[in-house]
Order: structure tokens, then sequence, then C-alpha cells
């Protein structure tokens, strides 16, 4: 048996003994243990290449940052070349200037001469600096292009574990969707054939598609599923003998209520032991 089934029918299906369930109602609880588990798995399956999609998109962006950086960077290291090419421009400049300030003749011309050569000085000091700022904003980039390089890494490494784990849930719950369809046909074929578990059928149906359960356990005199109180003439026919082939329902939610009987055993009990122990009791 499935692994699902292994683990909520020793829960939900109760032993014959103490308190009979009504036959409708045990399948009921099974059928919506298989159609529970059917959307767990068809969900995974659907939010697989939703995740995929999403890590693509951050490695995407991640390689979007990557290549902006590295442009800037880029960029910088141009203008450094520009700045260096002007500055070795204005030197050369000034040189020339200054050797004709050495063969200058007239106050006139030493003048001239001096302004050009000192507006040379202060257009390589801007230049300088501006150098200095570029190699600022390199540093920062070069910072940027590490952190954005581990950044892309991660997200190639996190699209590789979406992608496998995409592929493992495709081989995994495809098969197990197949073999669940195939007991929920049966289960529900085994309900529909008897006039007695084809209006419970019915109830399960209706209420389960807009509430996403049709069944709900009592305990402590509630709905489990919502929550409400059970009003205590039905919890007596719910927990009594002599209804125990009738079915009851939420009187909030309108779920088919079910009962089982071994909570009001006494003593610590694993999940599916108590069920175990009746049962091999029974056989005895």
């Amino acid at each position: 048996m499935y692994a699902l089934l292994a683990c909520l029918r020793p829960r939900y299906s109760l032993p014959s003994i103490s308190l009979p369930m009504n036959a409708a109602l045990e399948q009921l609880v099974t059928l919506q243990a298989i159609d529970l588990e059917l959307k767990r798995l068809r969900d995974q399956l659907a939010e697989a290449p939703k995740r995929v999609a999403t890590a693509e998109a951050a490695k995407k962006q991640a390689e979007a940052s990557l290549a902006a950086t590295q442009a800037s960077l880029a960029k910088e290291d141009a203008l450094r070349r520009r700045h260096e090419s002007d500055i070795a421009d204005h030197r050369n400049k000034i040189a020339r200037l200054k050797r004709q300030l050495d063969a200058a003749t007239s106050t006139q011309q030493v003048a001239a001469y001096e302004r050009e050569i000192a507006f040379g000085n202060d257009s390589i000091g801007k230049l300088e600096e501006e150098e200095l700022y570029s190699m600022e904003r390199t540093e920062t980039l070069d910072a940027e292009l590490v952190s954005h390089t581990k950044t892309l890494e991660a997200a190639q490494a996190a699209l590789e574990r979406a992608r496998a784990n995409s592929a493992t849930l495709v081989e995994r719950n495809k098969p197990a969707i197949m073999a669940l369809d195939a007991e929920r046909t049966k289960v529900r074929a085994d309900l529909a054939a008897s006039d007695a578990s084809a209006a419970p059928l019915a109830t399960y149906d209706r209420v389960s598609k807009g509430k996403g359960t049709g069944i709900s356990e009592a305990i402590d005199h509630k709905c489990s599923a919502c929550q409400m109180m059970v009003r205590p003439q039905r919890w007596n026919d719910l927990t009594g003998r002599e209804h125990a082939n009738d079915l009851y329902t939420c009187e909030t939610c309108g779920r088919l209520l079910f009962w089982d009987p071994r909570r009001d055993t006494p003593g610590p009990w694993p999940p599916g032991e108590r069920l175990a122990q009746t049962k091999a009791a029974t056989t005895q």
C-alpha cells in the first residue's frame, strides 16, 4: 500500500469491534486521505516549474548586475586612460611653452606664456584629481564585482538544484499520482455502486469542492476542521453505539463527521499503534 495510506489508514480506519463506523464513511475517510495526498503531489509538480523560473530569473538578474559592474569598470579604465593622455598632452604643451618663455623678448609675451603654463598646470591638477576619484570608484566596483560574481555562482547553483529537484519530483510524483488515481477510482466506484453510499459521496463531493475537505474528525465536542462546537445531542448520537451506522454533518461547516473511539482509550499510544493492538486482539 502507498506510503500515504499506510500512514493515514491506521489513524482513520476504525476497528469493527468496540464501535463500528458507517461503511461509507470509512471509505470516505480513505477517499479524503487519497484526495489530499493527490493535491499535495500535484501542487508540488505545479510549483516545481515556478521555482525553476524564479531561479532562472535570479540568475539573469545576477548576470545583469555583474555585466553592469564590468561595464562600469571598463568605463572607469577608459576614463583614466583618457585623463592620462590629456595630462601627457598638457605636460608636452607646458614644456614647449617653457622653451618659448625662455626665448620671449617682451613683457607681454612672458605674461602670455606664464598664463598658458598656469592654465596647463591647473588642468593637470584637475585631471589628476579626477583620476583619484576614478580609482576610488574602481575600488568600490572591484568589491561589487567580487560580490556579484559570488551571487551569480550561488544563483547558478540554486538553479541547478531547482532543476534537479524538479526532475526528481516528476520522477517520483507522477507514478505516485497514477497509483493513487487508480486507488481513488476504485474507492469511488465502490461507493457509487452502493445506493446507501451514493448520498454520502455526493455530500463529500459538494462540501470538499468548496472547502477543500468533506470529512472532519470530531474531537472534544468540536469539529476539528472548523473548530465549532458540536451540540451535546449530536455528540451523543455520533459517539453512541445505537447510531454507529448513521451519518452526521457539522452544523456549521457541513462536513461529514466521524469519531474515533480510540481517543477515549486511556494510556499513551503512538499514532496507529492503538488500532494495531485492537486488530490484533480481535484476531486471537
